[in-house]
C-alpha cells in the first residue's frame, strides 16, 4: 500500500538554516573534539582583592568560594585544552567548639502558651549577697521586703516620733514653772536675809493660770521696804488669773498644742502616701525582672537555631550542595545573636539590681535574686467593670491625699479661731491672797503684830485700738481655707482620673497581649515554615534569617504584652490603695 506523503514547499529562510547546518558540521568532524570553554570570569583588581583577604583574616569568616559551575561539575579537561583556574579561597572557618551548650533558660512550669525557659547557669553581679534558691520569688515577698526594711519608708515613718516631739514641745506651755531665789545683806546697816519660791500653772481649759510662793524676811529693813519683812514662819500667797473676752475660748498655747495634734494624725497619710509610691516602684521593678528571664531565653533559642543551621550548611558545603557564601551569612549571624544574648543577659542583671533596691535581708542590706528564682510572667487575666467601680470607691474613700488635705483645713481653722480671738478685748478677772504665818512686829504692824491676811480682786483690761495684726490673719485664713478646698475638690477630680488612666492601661494591655499573642503564633508559623523551605532548598539564610527574627521580635513583645499588663494591674492597686503584700490583686485569680 502506498501512501502519499503530503508535500510542504520550503521557505527561504528555513533553507538556509539547514544549509548552514550542515556546513558547521563538516567542519566540526573534519577538526575534532575541541573542550568547552566557560565565558571568562570577573576577577577583582588587585587592591580589592587585597582589602577582602584582610576583612575575611581580621573577622575571621570563611571565604567565598569563586569556583565555577563549569569547573566544579565537568570531568577532567583534555591534555590540549588551556583552562584558567581561579584561585580558591580557603573552607570556612569551623565556629568554635564549646564543651557545654548554649546557656538556655529552662522554667518548670509555665502558663499555657508560654514558651518553657530555663535560667542561664550563672548570671551574677559582684559586690552584693545573691539569693540562689529554687523558689519563686513572688511580688508579695517584695513588696513585704519593702514594709519592713526599705530604707526611705523607715525614714518617712520617723515623722511619727517628730510629730510626737512637737507635741510635747507645745505641751510645755502646761508645765508647772518653779521659780526660787535668795538674798542676804551683811553686814550693812540694814541686815536682812530674805528668800523666795514660787509655783505658776497654767490650765489647758477657759485660759485660767494659777499662782502660790512662800516667802521668808528676817532682820532690819528700812522703812521703805518694811513690806520684805514676815512673821518669824514665813508669809504664804496664792491666786488666779481668769480672762473674761480674749484668750477664754482659745489662746496661743492651746492652738499650738491642737495644731501639733493634728501634726500627728497629719503623718499617716503622709507615711501612707510614701508606702504607695515605694510599693509602686517595687512592683514595677519586680515585673521587669521575670520579664527579662523569658527575654534570655528567646535570645538563647535565636542563637541555638543560628548555630545548629551552620553545622548543616557545612555538611551541604562539603558536598558541593551550597556556595560557601550561605554559611558565611549564617556565621555573621551567630555573631549578631551572640551580641544579643549578651544584651539579654545584661537586662537581666540590670532589672536584678534594680530589683535590689526593694528585695532586702533581716539586716537592711541589698539582695540580688538569683536566676533560679525566675519563673514566667503570668497571663494576664481579663479586667472587668466590677474591677473599676470597686477601685474608684476604695480610693475616693481611703486615698491618703483626703486625709492630709483634711487635717491641714482642721490647722487653718484653729488658726482661724485663734485670729478671731485676739479681735476680743483683753479683760482679765484676777484674785491674790498673803498670809503670814507665826509672830512678829514692825512699826507698820498692827495689834497682831505682822500676822497678816491680804485679799485683793483687781480687773484687767488691755486691746490695741485698730487690731490690724488679727484682722489680718483674719483674712490670711480664710484665704487658704479657701484655697484648700479648691485642692480638695481637684484631688477627687485627679483621684478618679487615675483610677480611670490606671484601669484603661490594664484593659487595654490586655487586649494588646491577645494580639502580640496572635502574632507570635502567626510568627512561629512562617519561620518554621521557611526553614522547611530552606530544607528543600527552596529558600537561603537571609530570607530565613528575616523570617527568624521576626519570631524573635514577636517573642520578645509578647514577653513585653504580659510585662506591661501587670505593671497596670500594680498602678491600678496602688491609685486605690489596695497595693500591699496582703493583697493578691488579679493574681489571686
Amino acid at each position: 500500500m502506498h501512501h502519499r506523503v503530503p508535500h510542504h514547499r520550503s521557505s527561504p529562510a528555513i533553507g538556509g538554516l539547514f544549509a548552514a547546518a550542515a556546513i558547521a558540521c563538516a567542519v566540526a568532524f573534519s577538526i575534532g573534539p575541541v573542550a568547552a570553554q566557560e565565558p571568562g570570569q570577573f576577577l577583582p583588581e588587585p587592591l580589592i582583592a587585597e582589602a577582602e583577604t584582610a576583612a575575611h583574616e581580621e573577622l575571621r569568616l570563611s571565604p567565598i568560594v569563586t569556583q565555577s559551575f563549569l569547573q566544579a561539575t565537568a570531568g577532567t579537561a583534555p591534555e590540549n585544552a588551556t583552562v584558567e583556574l581561579p584561585e580558591l579561597l580557603p573552607a570556612p572557618a569551623a565556629l568554635p567548639a564549646t564543651d557545654t551548650e548554649p546557656e538556655t533558660f529552662i522554667m518548670e512550669t509555665g502558663p499555657p502558651g508560654v514558651v518553657a525557659v530555663k535560667p542561664p547557669a550563672e548570671s551574677t553581679v559582684p559586690g552584693c549577697e545573691t539569693d540562689d534558691r529554687d523558689i519563686p520569688l513572688t511580688l508579695a515577698e517584695v513588696l513585704d521586703s519593702v514594709r519592713i526594711h526599705f530604707p526611705l519608708l523607715q525614714a518617712v515613718e520617723r515623722e511619727r516620733a517628730v510629730a510626737s516631739g512637737r507635741l510635747t514641745s507645745a505641751m510645755g506651755a502646761f508645765d508647772t514653772n518653779l521659780n526660787m531665789s535668795g538674798n542676804a545683806l551683811a553686814p550693812g546697816t540694814y541686815e536682812n536675809y530674805r528668800s523666795d519660791m514660787g509655783l505658776s500653772q497654767m490650765l489647758t481649759v477657759g485660759g485660767i493660770s494659777l499662782f502660790g510662793g512662800y516667802r521668808t524676811g528676817f532682820g532690819d529693813f528700812p522703812t521703805y521696804n518694811l513690806g520684805q519683812k514676815t512673821a518669824d514662819a514665813g508669809e504664804w500667797r496664792g491666786g488666779v488669773n481668769v480672762p473674761l473676752a480674749r484668750n477664754r475660748e482659745i489662746d496661743r498655747q492651746r492652738a499650738t498644742r491642737a495644731q501639733a495634734e493634728l501634726d500627728v494624725s497629719l503623718a499617716e497619710p503622709v507615711i501612707e502616701r510614701s508606702r504607695l509610691d515605694y510599693m509602686r516602684s517595687a512592683a514595677r521593678a519586680y515585673w521587669s525582672w521575670m520579664g527579662t528571664g523569658e527575654r534570655r531565653g528567646a535570645a538563647d533559642r535565636l542563637l541555638l537555631l543560628a548555630t545548629e543551621r551552620d553545622l548543616e550548611l557545612q555538611l551541604r558545603v562539603d558536598e558541593g550542595a551550597t556556595a560557601n557564601i550561605e554559611r558565611v551569612d549564617n556565621q555573621q549571624n551567630v555573631a549578631l545573636r551572640n551580641g544579643l544574648v549578651v544584651q539579654a543577659d545584661r537586662l537581666v542583671q540590670q532589672a536584678t539590681i534594680d530589683l535590689s533596691l526593694y528585695l532586702r535581708d533581716p539586716l537592711g542590706k541589698p539582695v540580688l535574686a538569683g536566676p533560679r528564682r525566675l519563673r514566667p510572667v503570668p497571663l494576664p487575666v481579663s479586667p472587668s467593670r466590677s474591677l473599676f467601680d470597686d477601685s474608684l470607691s476604695r480610693a475616693l474613700a481611703a486615698r491618703p491625699e483626703f486625709a492630709r488635705l483634711s487635717l491641714q483645713r482642721e490647722k487653718l481653722i484653729v488658726e482661724r479661731r485663734l485670729a478671731v480671738n485676739n479681735i476680743l478685748p483683753g479683760i482679765d478677772g484676777q484674785i491674790t491672797g498673803n498670809q503670814d504665818a507665826g509672830y512678829g512686829s514692825s512699826p507698820l504692824s498692827g495689834p497682831l503684830g505682822l500676822d497678816r491676811q491680804v485679799l485683793q480682786a483687781s480687773l484687767v483690761f488691755q486691746m490695741p485700738a485698730q487690731r490690724r495684726d488679727a484682722r489680718g490673719k483674719l483674712v490670711t485664713t480664710d484665704s487658704q481655707l479657701m484655697q484648700l478646698e479648691r485642692q480638695l475638690q481637684y484631688a477627687h477630680d485627679q483621684v478618679r482620673a487615675e483610677v480611670q488612666d490606671a484601669f484603661s492601661a490594664l484593659e487595654r494591655a490586655y487586649e494588646f497581649h491577645k494580639q502580640a499573642r496572635q502574632r507570635l503564633e502567626l510568627a512561629r508559623i512562617v519561620a518554621e515554615a521557611e526553614r522547611e523551605q530552606l530544607r528543600l532548598g527552596r529558600s537561603d539564610v537571609l530570607r530565613v534569617t528575616l523570617r527568624e527574627q521576626a519570631k524573635f521580635e514577636a517573642d520578645v513583645l509578647e514577653v513585653t504584652a504580659r510585662q506591661e499588663f501587670w505593671r497596670a494591674e500594680s498602678d491600678l492597686r496602688a491609685a486605690d490603695t489596695s497595693l500591699g503584700p496582703e493583697s493578691p490583686g488579679l493574681l489571686g485569680q
